[in-house]
This record gives C-alpha cells, structure tokens and sequence, in this order.
C-alpha cells in the first residue's frame, strides 16, 4: 500500500465519522511557549482543548513534527526520527472513549484490514472504563490486554507527582506484534518488552482530568480525546517492514546516497550502516524546517537545523562523500512527498540552495582545522590547563560543529592534553539547555488568548474607512470592565471593524473611536482569538460596553501603508526577474514610511543588481496593472501557482492578489487598486540577515522623493565641503610654501648667531606664531647650515610654548644629549617632552619664560664634562 493512500484512508475515514479534516500547522508553533517544534498533532489545538469555539468539535490531521530529544538513536533503532507524520483524531467535549477506542479498531482491522490477531493493547493501571471496552465492546481476549503504570500510559508522564498543572489523562496503545521468532523470543513475552517484537502503533489519550497546583486530580467538565499515530511506523507494519528506514518513505534517499557511494568506489549494499539511516531522516528535517521559514542560523530553531545538517554532512564524510551532497538529496524528498506537499516541489531549489550553502561553509570549516586549532589552543602546551582545553574543544564542537575525534587526534599530534571530562561537562549544560528550551515550560496548555465567548470581529477594512460599530467588550490591564473614562489605557473590542490588525508583516491601522464628544485614539490594532484589538487612551469623555459608535481609520496613513505594502509585491517580481525563481519572501515590515523586504539568495547584489531591480520595479509600477484581489478555497489557489509566504499556515479559505501579469500571491493585507499609484520606488538599503538571506529596505511616493532630495542635499553637503576643503589646502599649500620660503631665508641668519659656551657653538632663538611642524621643519634648516652646535628653537603660539633642541652628530659623539637637555629644561616653561639623543621637543603653557629656559641651557652646556676632553 502506497503511503499516500494509507495518509488519504485515515483522513477520509474520520471525515466519514464527522471529523473536520484540518491541514498540518507549521513546524514553528504559532502563539505557543511551550515547545520550541509542533511535536505533536495535538499542539495547533491547544486553544479547542481549552473550550475555545473554532466551529468544530471534532478534527483529524496528518501533522508534520519534530522532536530532537533522541537525535544521536536516530539511525540506530528501527523507528527513532527526528522528522515524522503524525495521523492524529480529536474530540473537544464531544465523544470519548468508547468512540475513539471503537473507531481506531474499526480503522485498522476494517479499513487497513490487519489481522486482529497481530494486534495486541495496553491501558492504564487504573482506567477500568477502558480496559472493559477493549475487552467487552471490541472483544479482545484479556491476556492481550496489559495494564501498565504512569510511564508508559498517562499523559504527561510525570504529570501526577510533578506536573505540568492542566488537562491530563490516561492512555490506551495499540501495538502491533511481529510474531514471536522476532526479539527476545521469550515465552512471556509482551508489548512491555523493549526487545523489538511489538511495535506501538497507536496511543489514545483520553484527557479527562485538570491537575491544580496542589497535584489534585479534578475531572474536566469536558473530556477530550487526542490520538497519534506516527504514519512511518503505520507505514512499515503495512509494507510488512520491520524497519521504518525500509518503507517507500526513505527508501528512495537511501537509494540515492548508495549511488553516490557506487560512483565512487566499490560497495557491499547487503549491510547498511545506521549512518545511511540518519541522513536519510534527517534531510527530511531539514527540508520541511527549511519549508516552514526556519533558517540555519546560530541561534534557537535554526541552530538545531544547522546542528542536524552539520551531523549529516559528518555522516556523508564518514562513508566516503566530501564534496556537497546534501542538497541533492532535498529533490528526492520534494518527491517522495509530492501529493502532500506539491508546493515542496516548486520551493525545492531555494531549499536545495540554502543547504548547499550551509554545506560550503561548514565542509571550508572542516577543510581548515589547522587554522583554526592552531588559532584556538594558541599559547597552550602540553602542562597547560587540561580543563581549559576540554572547554575549548567544545567550543570548537559547539559553535564550529568540528567533532572531538577530529580534535582530540590534532591535540595528540601536538602533545597537549585535555580533559574529556571538562568536554562532557560542558556538552551536559549544553544538553540541558537545549532541553529547557525544546521541552513544556509551565502549563501544557499554556496558550495565549484572551478567552472571552465573542463573535470574530466582522472586518470591513478592505472597503470602508469609516463605519459605525458596537462595542462587545473593554479590557482594562487585560481585565474586562464595563466602561472606561478619559486618560485610561483600554483595548476596545467591536463586533465590527475597519482597524487593519497586525499581520503578515503589515502594521496595525491607528485612528479614532468616536462617540458624540467622547474620543478614543487609537494607537495600534492586534488580533487575538479571532478578535480585532483597538489598543489605545480615551482623550476625552468615556465609553461604556453596548454602545454603538464611529470607527474610523487615519485614511491617509492607511493609503501609504496600502502603496507600501503593493509595493513589495511588485519588488518581488522584480527580483525574482533579475536573480532567478529561487527567491522568496523570508519577512517582510510594511509600515507608512516605509518597507523591508527579506528574501532567499545567497549573496550580495552588487550596485548594478540593485539599479536593475530598482528600474524593473519602477517599470512595473509605472505599467499601470491592475491590483485584483480573489478569495479562494485554498486547494484551488495553490492550483493557480500564487506564491505562499514560507512558513505561513493558511486557512481553508485565502485572499489571492494579483498585481497584472507580474505577480500573484497569497496576501490578507492591504492594497491599492493600480500599481501607478504607488508612484516612486526606492531602495534606500540592502544588506544580510542571515545566511542565504537577504533584506532590502525601501520607499514609495512622497517617502522616496523625500529620501531623494535629501541624499541629493547631502551629495551637495559633500561635493561643497569637499570643494572648501580643497580650497583650504590649496590655501595652505600656498601658505605653507610661502612659510617655507621665509624659513629658509631665517635659517642662515639662526646658525649666524651662535655664541661660544665651552668650545660649543650654541643657537637660542626666539619666535612668534610658529607651530611644531614649522619649528622642526626650521630646525631642520638651521641645522643644515651650522656645524658642531647645540640649536635651541622656542616659539609662542597663542598661551603655548613650543620648545625643540637639535644636537649635531659630532656633539651627540662627544656625549651631548638633546632628550637629556629637554628634560631639564621643559619644566621650565611649564610642560615635559621627549624625543631622540639627537632630537627632542616638549610642549608648556609657560611662554613667557623662554629666557629663563635659554639660560639654563647654557649653564648646563658651560658646566658639561665632554667625552673628548
């Protein structure tokens, strides 16, 4: 039987007992703190379980999960995955046990047609009400039904002795037995045995209590049933498989990594390794974390993506496989996975793309260790801290994704020890983290919401700017209040409205609420629980819950958000023209003054890709199309090709806007009604976000002839300083050489007034005005025309004193010190300096005493006992 029948038989089976077939919800949990990964079928429910009023009491799904608490068994046991199908049926306060038990039966002995005989089930140690069921309402013979304890059939496991608090119950399973040559081939044998004989097929979990804080168990009001079942095992059982690695699913992906090897060199097919199993699963990890907008990063979600395709690459290297390979597997999966997925197809290149990339970087990683080691255990040898270097081959494992092995061989090489345990420590904490992140915080069901029993908020923004509404409820700090006066923060909540609330990446409409003199200003707009939220202050007056009012949006902001928003759309286009149809949309803000845009592609556009994509979508604007909005049943609007944002879950119902022929997209936002009012494009801005994904941030209209006008002013700015500065040097080239022309007349008539002190010719001269640059570029000059001489140069500048003595080389022979001489008379004039034996200069605040400073000279050079002498 072909997985896909078996996926269409168990849905249209509970379809035929009134359930509403509901599509899978993304692998990122919308609005749920508690997971880090949907890694259930039960998660998109949580609100339904809760008593929310979604219009159905009963659903089915095929949920697509992940789980990466038994990531290193994957590969080693027969059913462990990270990636997997769950076929899951739910009750929300409508049917119960007896139905969920009856029709699991019915589903696999009558629809699957398993033999009842391979069948065998578990309870919990106290649930008689279901034990009776199995063993008098479906008649299974009591010695295949087993009680077991909390562990294995109560849900939360630990959920009696320490929670989380909420809903919780006890499970029933179903297991599947391979016969008793499989195992551990034990007479006693049974679904309790780990030894691999029995297979757990299937686990309904009846919900029937609500564990409080003090660990009482109370009944629920409502009872609720919420069933999995993983398809990969279902899927081995059917195909008579006792290794969920050898169904169709994975099959193909094998297949493909063994012809890649055969290509290489000779290999021996008959015993694959567990590594051939891990890449194949966790491919399908990648593939579909990529596909819901979960980007390799090295942070949350996208670490643990980045850390599974790292492992698979380590995988692919360890059989032989160095180059990138990886990405060629995310075209077998996009087939394997078609007739659920058909969009996985045409998203298969920019997914291929994006793990190609990763597998360049992290394969150039490994290529260069050395480097990296060398740079790392850099300063430490073979007595260094153990320890330290433990820590740092986790680093190295961690952030690098380099294996210890690989480090643990460089480090004997080099003779440094390290300290496994210290690895180990670090990789625990690391563990722990993970956990604490991927695993319940707080209450089960700690989902968000407001919980009021309203009617979804009627929207009729799309057309009207202005209309008149009830007031259904006003929360105050989140509480419900009955009225609310001036200077008080509400969030107003009508039975109808023309407020756009946040959503897919557009910005809440601000306004105002009005009622006679009364007036709420609107500040932003939210939605939560299917209701529209008017956040905002009353600024005068009050309003009371009942009252029927004026609702009316900033019409003009609205207008910029719309063209900001169309403006996106045909940006796309555009770059999916210049670049290629591997771009899609990763995020987008769409504000009034702007727009940011995130896409796939994997490097930089240079200056001339972004004039191209700049003048394409101005040349679509300018074009005049049409902005025509369609709302679809969603199996028909994916027919038509419109581009779906990643990650995004849609419902059974979708608004499709079509810009012309250029552009075709799943979008709830607000739009114009012709690209020619949109006006100007701009892009003020393009940069990285992340590996393989690119932001670009642009203008419309009003925005962009501002942005315009001024990046025009501040070239003008530039192009007149730059034209002031070249002026002033030019005035100070001809200063300069003017400066330099009088030195060199000075300089002579300096070295002409040397005095004799001790058979040393020594110069003092005393300026005006003269920096330090001129006076050195002056002793320089002076020096050139007097022999055997001490030079002393002083100049005042203002309130500075600038001092500088030069020593000539056949003094500085004799012991004639110019750092010496600088030193003892710096102080002199009020400061210190510095310099070489044969020059030295300070600075001082004291010019006025250049005189003094001149006469200490000399007596030190009258008092100096020479070498020579």
């Amino acid at each position: 039987m072909q997985v896909d029948v078996l996926r269409e038989k168990f849905l249209e089976f509970f379809k035929s007992k009134g359930h509403k077939i509901v599509e899978s919800d993304s692998l990122v949990p919308k609005d749920d703190p508690t997971v880090l990964f949907t890694p259930a079928g039960m998660n998109q429910f949580k609100r339904e379980f809760l008593g929310f009023d979604a219009g159905f009491k009963r659903a089915a799904t095929s949920q697509r999960c992940l789980r990466t608490d038994d990531l290193e068994k994957v590969g080693k046991t027969s059913s462990h995955h990270t990636f997997f199908e769950m076929l899951g049926n739910f009750s929300f306060g409508d049917y119960f046990k007896k139905e969920a038990i009856s029709w699991a039966w019915e589903f696999l002995t009558k629809e699957l047609k398993i033999k009842e005989e391979k069948l065998w089930v578990s309870v919990y140690k106290d649930d008689d009400e279901a034990y009776e069921i199995w063993k008098d309402s479906i008649a299974i013979p009591e010695g295949k039904i087993i009680k077991l304890g909390d562990k294995d059939n109560f849900w939360p496991a630990e959920a009696k002795t320490k929670g989380p608090n909420g809903p919780c119950g006890p499970c029933s399973e179903i297991f599947y037995d391979f016969g008793p040559d499989v195992g551990c081939t034990e007479k006693g044998c049974n679904p309790s045995c780990s030894c691999g004989r029995f297979v757990e097929i299937w686990n309904l979990v009846f919900t029937q209590f609500n564990r409080k804080e003090d660990g009482r168990l109370e009944p629920l009001p409502n009872k609720n049933i919420d069933t999995g079942m993983g398809l990969e095992r279902l899927s081995a059982v059917m195909e008579g498989k006792q290794n969920n690695f050898e169904t169709e699913l994975f099959q193909p992906i094998i297949k493909k990594i063994v012809r890649e090897i055969e290509g290489q060199r000779p290999f021996e097919k008959r015993s694959l390794s567990p590594l051939f199993y891990a890449i194949a699963d966790h491919i399908r990890a990648v593939v579909f974390s990529i596909y819901d907008g979960i980007i390799p990063s090295n942070e949350g979600r996208g670490y643990v993506v980045r850390k599974i395709i790292r492992k698979s690459i380590l995988h692919l290297r360890a059989l032989g496989i160095s180059k990138p390979f990886l990405n060629k597997l995310t075209f077998v999966v996009a087939e394997v996975m078609r007739k659920p997925y058909p969009d996985l197809k045409e998203r298969q290149e920019a997914i291929a793309l994006m793990v190609l990339n990763e597998e360049r970087n992290f394969i150039n990683t490994l290529n260069s260790t050395e480097a990296l080691f060398k740079e790392k255990f850099s300063g430490i040898g073979s007595k260094a801290d153990k320890v330290k270097a433990g820590r740092i081959a986790f680093e190295l494992y961690d952030t690098y994704g380099i294996p210890l092995d690989l480090t643990r061989e460089w480090l004997s090489s080099e003779g440094i020890d390290f300290s496994e345990e210290a690895f180990n420590e670090e990789l625990n904490l690391q563990k722990e983290r993970s956990r604490a992140k991927s695993t319940m915080k707080g209450d089960v069901f700690d989902a968000k919401g407001l919980r009021l029993k309203l009617k979804e908020t009627k929207f009729l923004g799309y057309k009207e700017c202005c209309i008149e509404a009830r007031i259904e409820a006003i929360l105050n700090n989140g509480k419900e209040v009955e009225e609310g006066f001036a200077g008080e923060k509400l969030e107003i909540v009508l039975n109808q409205s023309c407020f756009y609330p946040e959503s897919g990446g557009q910005v809440g409409d601000t306004g105002e609420i009005v009622k006679g003199d009364s007036i709420f200003e609107v500040t932003d707009t939210q939605k939560t629980d299917n209701l529209i939220l008017h956040i905002g202050s009353v600024k005068s007056g009050g309003f009371r819950k009942g009252e029927t009012i004026t609702a009316k949006i900033n019409a003009k902001r609205r207008l910029s958000i719309s063209r900001n928003h169309t403006a996106t759309h045909i940006l796309q286009a555009a770059l999916r023209k210049v670049l290629g149809p591997h771009v899609q949309q990763q995020g987008s803000l769409v504000g009034e003054e702007k727009f940011r845009f995130d896409f796939t592609h994997f490097k930089g556009l240079s200056k001339e890709e972004l004039g191209i994509v700049e003048d394409t979508a101005n040349e679509y604007a300018r074009g005049r199309h049409r902005v025509e909005v369609k709302d679809m049943a969603l199996k028909d609007a994916k027919k038509t090709k419109a581009l779906a944002f990643f990650g995004e879950k849609y419902g059974e119902n979708v608004r499709v806007v079509s810009v012309g022929d250029i552009s075709m997209e799943f979008c709830a936002g607000a739009h114009l009604e012709n690209t020619e009012e949109v006006g100007l494009i701009k892009i003020i801005q393009e940069g990285s976000v992340a590996s393989g994904i690119r932001r670009i941030e642009g203008v419309t209209a009003g925005y962009a002839e501002k942005f315009i006008k001024e990046e025009k002013l501040k070239v003008e700015q530039e192009n007149k300083r730059k034209q002031e500065l070249a002026l002033l040097k030019k005035k100070e080239k001809e200063e300069g050489v003017k400066v330099n022309k009088a030195l060199q007349e000075l300089a002579p008539k300096i070295a002409d007034k040397a005095i004799k002190i001790n058979d040393i010719n020594f110069i003092a001269w005393q300026l005006e005005g003269l920096d330090m640059n001129a006076l050195r570029t002056l002793m320089d000059l002076v020096k050139e025309k007097a022999a055997s001489s001490v030079i002393v140069l002083g100049s005042k500048v203002q309130e500075r004193a600038f001092l500088v003595i030069a020593v000539t080389g056949d003094l500085l022979a004799q012991g004639i010190d110019a750092l010496s001489l600088i030193k003892k008379s710096a102080p002199i004039i009020g400061g210190s300096g510095g310099g070489r034996k044969d020059f030295a200069q300070a600075g001082g605040s004291k010019p006025e005493n250049f005189a003094l400073a001149f006469e200490e000279l000399k007596g030190i050079i009258k008092n100096l006992k020479r070498e020579d002498k």
